[in-house]
């Protein structure tokens, strides 16, 4: 039986000490959101979290994306989504990261979709 640590890596999810990001706006922002549930980003994206949003966010100003990773347990999402994991574009019209360019529950797939 694999252990914990060993299962977040995995599937791709790190404990908090693996992250070189620096989490201070999430943990401020969303004190109850268990960092252990946080997947690796790719270099490039920061943390954007912001309360006035349903979920911790990380932004990558240079490619015009934003990546919200919600609670992992569904009970704890506040934006009532089905999917954990939502990729947005920055819409220079808006001013705002509005497209959502890709919504899933498959971490996988959004670092595909992040690093093609």
């Amino acid at each position: 039986m694999a252990t914990d640590a060993k299962q977040r890596k995995m599937s791709g999810l790190q404990p908090p000490h693996a992250s070189l990001m620096n989490l201070e706006r999430l943990r401020r922002e969303f004190p109850d959101f268990d960092i252990a549930t946080l997947p690796t980003l790719p270099e490039g994206y920061v943390d954007a979290s912001s309360y006035i949003d349903a979920a911790p966010s990380f932004e990558n100003e240079e490619r015009g994306l934003k990546v919200y990773v919600d609670y992992a347990n569904y009970a704890d999402r506040e934006s009532g989504r089905s999917q954990r994991f939502c990729v947005s574009r920055y819409d220079e019209e808006a001013g705002d990261y509005e497209d959502v360019a890709l919504s899933t529950n498959d971490w996988a797939e959004v670092m595909r979709f992040l690093t093609a």
